[in-house]
């Protein structure tokens, strides 16, 4: 384990217990901190590189998501119906050129890299599951083992880059999206989907899990490292090169699951569609022609 010295998002040094899980003894990450000063919740301690590749060996792919078929089975629903559409209204201002050259990091079993290989796109794909990328393989897809730090493209190689469900994942997400933002070519798109920490549902687990005396149970997992509002992905995507970034949320529910979680994720999605927020953030962000440094120190998260 790897204690976190300051906010990766901010760099804020500011870091207050949140919460602790001290009835779970299975918990890889067992305890909370939150930034004061822009508020990311982190896990603290923070599983180690060693710690996370084993997971991901032998528990992520083995156990978490084991059946690629079930995967291609429903998440083509979300992609078709939600993320794709909403991503491709967001740059709708600067859309990618025709056959752009686009990577998705982090790309699993391929479904966006089919469907986006579908529209035209030249699509390929890394991620540091074997597995995966042998069931990419065996669809056609163009994908390799590869993860962040230390992707396996020079700079401003693609038109379009792509981290669905993934920057929750990092050790370091700021150093993650300047990763992201020197894959593309200047004028070119970066996008990143990942779990919304401002609706209610995520609130009401939170407090229900602290009068428990336990965190959140997703982020009790090495995979879930941070917990994002849109205004952390808008920071670091301008804080990366970006002129400009766009947020939007939206939500969904897997059609595989129970109608006991349809009706508890459908009731949270009610007041969250009066409060203005969906369960996932979508940021999209577009790459400066010419140079620009966005000033930590004068961006205001209030």
């Amino acid at each position: 384990m790897i204690s976190v010295e300051h906010c990766p998002v901010c760099k804020g040094t500011d870091l207050r217990p949140f919460a602790m899980n001290r009835w779970s003894q299975q918990a890889l990450h067992f305890a909370q901190a939150r930034c004061e000063d822009c508020h990311v919740l982190i896990a603290q301690p923070q599983a180690s590189d060693e710690e996370l590749d084993r997971y991901y060996l032998n528990v992520y792919y083995q156990q978490k998501w084991p059946d690629p078929d079930a995967i291609w089975k429903y998440n083509p629903l979300a992609y078709g119906r939600y993320e794709l559409p909403l991503m491709r209204k967001m740059w709708s201002t600067w859309p990618p050129p025709d056959s752009a050259e686009t990577v998705e990091i982090g790309c699993g079993y391929g479904v966006m890299l089919e469907m986006l290989q579908n529209l035209g796109y030249k699509a390929r794909g890394a991620d540091p599951s074997a597995r995966a990328i042998d069931y990419c393989h065996s669809r056609g897809l163009s994908a390799m083992i590869g993860k962040s730090p230390g992707l396996p493209w020079s700079p401003a190689s693609f038109d379009l880059a792509l981290a669905l469900q993934v920057i929750e994942h990092m050790q370091d997400p700021l150093a993650f999206v300047h990763e992201l933002v020197s894959l593309v070519k200047p004028g070119g798109v970066i996008v990143i989907a990942t779990e919304n920490a401002a609706t209610s549902q995520y609130f009401a687990e939170r407090v229900s899990a602290r009068i428990r005396g336990r965190i959140p149970s997703f982020q009790t997992s090495p995979d879930h490292t941070f917990v994002f509002r849109a205004e952390h992905l808008k920071k670091m995507l301008l804080d990366a090169g970006c002129d400009e970034a766009r947020t939007e949320s939206y939500s969904y529910v897997p059609e595989h699951e129970s109608l006991h979680w349809k009706a508890y994720k459908g009731f949270f999605r009610s007041i969250d569609r009066i409060r203005g927020h969906g369960e996932f953030l979508l940021a999209v962000g577009h790459r400066a022609v010419g140079d620009h440094v966005e000033d930590n120190d004068t961006y205001s998260w209030r």
